[in-house]
């Protein structure tokens, strides 16, 4: 990568522009080959002592873009600039945050391993099959999901799915789900935590067998504390 004699910018005394060419003058084609850089007076002015070193930087961009494209990873391009206006230093690097980024995907799609194990799971209905179950049509159940009446998942493919063990035996919605549903954080998926996990609030019970004994308030202020950060 070559770089050309810098120039204004024709009718702005304040900026001027730097010609980048992919050869000498000699094999330069077609303008295709030439690109422009908008820059301000006082970086022109800086970046014409120093034509070679800006080649240099150019250069490793162009590569740490296609690099980083390839592999899928951030990279960092360090630029030590001296004190003594000599020759800066250019070098690509992997991201400081590379570990911890893939740790946190590592995280993600492991938590969406499990959303899809969740969801695949034969108590995980439809909305028709779950209308069958509570003797409703799947518009009224999407109805009943809108106002948050009933519980109700949405995974990344499998569109929403109703657990089945939000209905009583006998056909009827748990006592204090829609309460549950308003006042607990997160999202359906919070209320399910909340469901399927034990508490040590409700003596070591999970919150679903606590309101399937009909201790609705007891879950319900457990719900209430947790919304309101008096729990964790």
């Amino acid at each position: 990568m070559a770089i050309a004699k810098s120039v204004r910018a024709p009718g702005d005394s304040s900026r001027g522009r730097i010609r980048v060419r992919s050869g000498p003058p000699a094999h330069r084609k077609a303008s295709a080959e030439t690109a422009e850089v908008m820059v301000g007076r006082s970086s022109l002015k800086a970046l014409r002592r120093h034509k070679a070193a800006l080649g240099r930087v150019l250069t490793t961009y162009a590569h740490a873009l296609v690099r980083a494209e390839r592999m899928g990873e951030p990279l960092e391009i360090v630029i030590t600039v001296p004190a003594n206006r000599g020759e800066p230093a250019v070098k690509q690097r992997p991201a400081q945050g590379d570990a911890l980024d893939r740790a946190l995907r590592a995280a993600q799609q492991r938590g969406a391993v499990r959303v899809a194990e969740i969801m695949k799971s034969p108590v995980m209905l439809t909305a028709r099959a779950f209308g069958q179950l509570i003797g409703a049509s799947h518009e009224t159940v999407n109805q009943k999901r809108n106002a948050g009446e009933i519980l109700a998942l949405e995974g990344t493919t499998r569109g929403f799915r109703y657990p089945k063990w939000q209905v009583t035996d006998d056909g009827r919605l748990l006592p204090g789900l829609a309460d549950l549903i308003r006042e607990l954080p997160g999202g359906p998926w919070g209320v399910y935590r909340f469901l399927v996990q034990p508490h040590d609030e409700l003596n070591g019970r999970t919150g679903l067998d606590a309101l399937k004994a009909n201790h609705v308030h007891q879950v319900l202020d457990l719900a209430l504390g947790i919304s309101r950060g008096t729990f964790t």
